[in-house]
This record gives structure tokens, sequence and C-alpha cells, in this order.
């Protein structure tokens, strides 16, 4: 029971950013444009990370893998790629940060978002 509960919580806040998003964030790429982009970074940043090890490389690279994770879900409409960063985003803020969903999603609509996520925008912003 509790499970859902979060579960429909989550969904709540999922729609709510999805729909909120388009006015944060700018201009995107399209998914598979995206995609390729965030996947070609995500090879260079892992060369970077075999030459020298470092706890915020890791994260970085944790976050471009949770944005690719979620524009590949398999759902009938593919997700945006508004939507995959947002949820990397949010997922990302409480998971490292250890905070609730609603201050990841206040966090989001205020921008004020890490270099990581920063340097993520700007990789798939028109």
């Amino acid at each position: 029971m509790k499970m859902c509960k979060f579960a429909l919580f989550l969904v709540c806040v999922l729609v709510s950013f999805s729909i909120s998003a388009q006015s944060v964030l700018p201009k995107l790429k399209d998914n598979q444009t995206a995609k390729v982009a965030i996947e070609k970074e995500i090879d260079n940043l892992n060369g970077l990370f075999k030459a020298n090890q470092s706890h915020e490389l890791e994260l970085k690279i944790g976050l471009y893998q949770m944005a690719v994770d979620f524009l590949n879900e398999p759902t009938i409409i593919p997700p945006t790629t508004d939507y995959a960063l947002t949820s990397a985003f949010l997922n990302t803020e409480v998971i490292n940060n250890n905070i609730l969903d609603s201050e990841a999603h206040v966090r989001f609509q205020r921008k004020q978002w890490n270099q990581n996520f920063i340097d993520l925008v700007n990789l798939v912003k028109l």
C-alpha cells in the first residue's frame, strides 16, 4: 500500500514537472538527436574517468546515463527530451542529496541546478 501511494505521488510529481518543464528549460533537441549527443558525451566522460577518477565525474556520468535511460523508456509515446532531463534531475537530486521529491521540484523550478545539470542542458539545447 505504501509503495502504491509513493508510486502515485511520483507519477503526479513527474506529470506536473513535464507540464511545467517547458517554461523552465530552454528549447531542446529532439529525442534521437539528444540521445546521440548525450551518449557521445558519456563516452568522452568515461575516457576522462578512466584517466582521472573523481566522484564529481562519476556523478556527472550517472546523471547523463539516467537521461539516456529515460529517453530509452519503452513507452507507446516516446518520452520527450524535456521529460528525460527533468526526470534525471529530480531522481539524481533525491538520490545524491537525500532530499524529498518536493524539494527537488522546487530546486528545478527555481533553476537551482548544479553544474553537471547545466552542462547537460547546454549539450542538448537548440
